[in-house]
Parts: structure tokens; C-alpha cells; sequence
């Protein structure tokens, strides 16, 4: 069997968390809390070979070639090419989930957690660049990339279409153990954007100041925004009317690329 380049990127996770000391694997189990299955194609051929790894990062915290023990909480089916350009962070896991480069069974919050792995162990997007807007310990970071990922494959006209319909600019306060995780959202001038925390020049015309599980929460359909808002859990200052527009916003995204849930 030919080689697979991406078998260099999993001897090096290896490499990297044998390094780790005990505590640190402890801590990269506790922020992951799943087993990945990987079942990576050499190429797009119909019967092209298939190599299978997996990473077992719920009680353990181990990489190895072949299938996970047990029932995997996720299961990717890509490319040799596509896993090398994932793990180094030339793909994002929410453009090659949106874009169906990277097939996935099981809930695409968990697959998001990937990145953490990644990061973890030395690969992953480069920490601090445009293109990060995670905040370590905060699951909202996932929900907000997928957000992000999802205007960055909407043509412009359909961008511009999104902005005209919200006409609103969106702070987003998160909290979560004394710490506040910082995003705003213009979707009212040009073809919108989400930043990791605030946009020079802008002000926003709406603020929500929220625990970070009722954000996730509230998008995976688990909470309802009123009901959240209304018993204290949301916290909205500004022109109340764009938080149900946010709302509508929120729901036909996930309508059209699944938030959180499995796509094969």
C-alpha cells in the first residue's frame, strides 16, 4: 500500500503527547471528552485504499492506527490530502464540514473539538491569527466558527442578502468561570463579518451577555432564546428587536448546514 502522508501527521500527535505529563494529558481528556474514529481515503478513487486511526481522548488520552475500541462519538471519512490540510490548519474543520470535503458521523460539536486536539499537540490554525476566533475552555468558541465558516462560503450576493435582512451589529459577552470570551458580528455594513473581540469603528447596536453554555445551548435547539431572556439568563442591551432577528438568523443557518449534528 502506497503511503499516506497523513501517517507522518499521526506519528506526530503520537510524538507530541507522549511528551505531555500527566496532568496535561488529564487536562486535554477533560477539554475533549470523546474518541474520534478517522477513516482517511488515499484519494477521491471509488477504490482507492482506506487507512483507519483513531484518537481516544475521553478517559485515556492515546493516538493509534486502527479502528476505536468501541462505539467512536465521531467517525470522519476524508482524504489522505484533506487530513493533512485539517491538521495543519490549512482547512478549518467548519469549511470542510460546510463544504462536505469531510464526511461525519456523529454530533459536529464534538467533531469541532478536534481543533483543541490539534492545537494541543502543536498543529491546528495558527493561534492569534485573523482566522482565530477561539477562546480555550469556551465550547460557544465552535458555534462561532461555524457561523463564520458559513458567510465565508455564501456567494456575496447571498452575504449582502443575510446583511440586509439583520441590519444589526452584535457584541457578544460570554462568561464562563469568572472569564469572558469577547465577539462581534457586523451584519449591517458590506458583506458582514465575526471578529474575536471588537471591531475598530464599530459600535454595537445590540450587547448580549450570556454563560457560554446557554449560548450553545440555546443554538442547539436545547433552550429557548425568549424563555433564556426572560428568566435572567440573557442579559440584551440595545435594540431588543435584533436579538429575534439573531434568532431567525440562527435558525435557518442550522437549517441549512446542520449545526451539531451528524451529516451522514
Amino acid at each position: 500500500m502506497a503511503k499516506f502522508e497523513s501517517e507522518d501527521i499521526f506519528e506526530r500527535l503520537n510524538e507530541a503527547l507522549n511528551a505531555f505529563t500527566p496532568e496535561e494529558r488529564s487536562e486535554l481528556v477533560k477539554q475533549v471528552g470523546g474518541t474520534f474514529e478517522f477513516q482517511i481515503k488515499k484519494d477521491k478513487s471509488a477504490d482507492a485504499p482506506v487507512k483507519v486511526w483513531h484518537a481516544e481522548v475521553k478517559s485515556q488520552g492515546v493516538i493509534n492506527a486502527g479502528a476505536a475500541p468501541g462505539n467512536p462519538d465521531v467517525t470522519l471519512f476524508c482524504t489522505d490530502e484533506d487530513m493533512v490540510a485539517l491538521a495543519t490548519g490549512e482547512l478549518s474543520g467548519a469549511r470542510a464540514f460546510i463544504s462536505d470535503r469531510i464526511g461525519l458521523r456523529g454530533p459536529m460539536m464534538m467533531a469541532m473539538k478536534l481543533d483543541v486536539i490539534f492545537r494541543s499537540l502543536g498543529l491546528g490554525p495558527v493561534k492569534g491569527s485573523e482566522d482565530d476566533l477561539s477562546y480555550d475552555g469556551f465550547e460557544s468558541s465552535f458555534l462561532i466558527l461555524q457561523i463564520a465558516e458559513y458567510l465565508k462560503v455564501l456567494s456575496e450576493e447571498e452575504r449582502k442578502a443575510e446583511v440586509a435582512k439583520v441590519k444589526g451589529i452584535f457584541l457578544f459577552n460570554v462568561k464562563k468561570d469568572k472569564q469572558t470570551a469577547v465577539w462581534m458580528m457586523d451584519m449591517k455594513n458590506g458583506i458582514g463579518q465575526m471578529k474575536k473581540g471588537k471591531i475598530e469603528g464599530l459600535k454595537p447596536d445590540i450587547t448580549l451577555e450570556l454563560p457560554d453554555k446557554v449560548f450553545v445551548d440555546m443554538f442547539m435547539g436545547k433552550l429557548n432564546g425568549q424563555k433564556a431572556f426572560m428568566s435572567g439568563k440573557i442579559k440584551v442591551k440595545g435594540q431588543i428587536m435584533l436579538a429575534l432577528k439573531l434568532d431567525n438568523m440562527m435558525k435557518e443557518t442550522q437549517d441549512k448546514i446542520g449545526f451539531f449534528k451528524s451529516k451522514l
